[in-house]
């Protein structure tokens, strides 16, 4: 009965581990200064057809929201080359303290950055994520 008991019990934890590799995500890593200078950002969204990443710096302004009330989908486009869902951006950022956050399909949904656990409120019920460069 031992025999076949310690097989079974084998079979059935692997077969219950696979069940749980759906829900097992990548982890991007938060953004990062690359060895050029300029910052790399990542935001895993496999489902989206688009993301931007809207911040407070300059020539940004929320993806255009803060200057000019209006959602520009050309500002912050990041990009998923290889379709893996992980999107990508690289910036010129100088030394400060950044908010920021990305718009996912055209602003139709704003997400923090899960990878990033440093937040402040965002005054609309939500939180933005603070990227600080020294």
């Amino acid at each position: 009965m031992r025999k076949f008991l310690i097989p079974v019990l084998m079979a059935l934890l692997l077969m219950s581990g696979c069940g749980y590799m759906k829900i097992i995500r990548t982890r991007v890593p938060p953004p990062k200064r690359g060895p050029e200078g300029k910052i790399h950002f990542y935001f895993e969204a496999p489902t989206a057809k688009h993301v931007n990443l809207c911040g407070n710096w300059d020539g940004n302004d929320w993806c255009g929201t803060k200057g000019t009330g209006r959602f520009d989908h050309e500002i912050g486009v990041m990009t998923d080359e290889d379709n893996d869902g992980i999107w990508e951006l690289e910036l010129d950022l100088p030394a400060g303290r950044y908010e920021y956050k990305m718009s996912v399909d055209w602003g139709m949904r704003w997400e923090k950055d899960n990878s990033n656990p440093v937040t402040v409120e965002d005054g609309f019920g939500g939180s933005n994520s603070i990227l600080i460069l020294k």
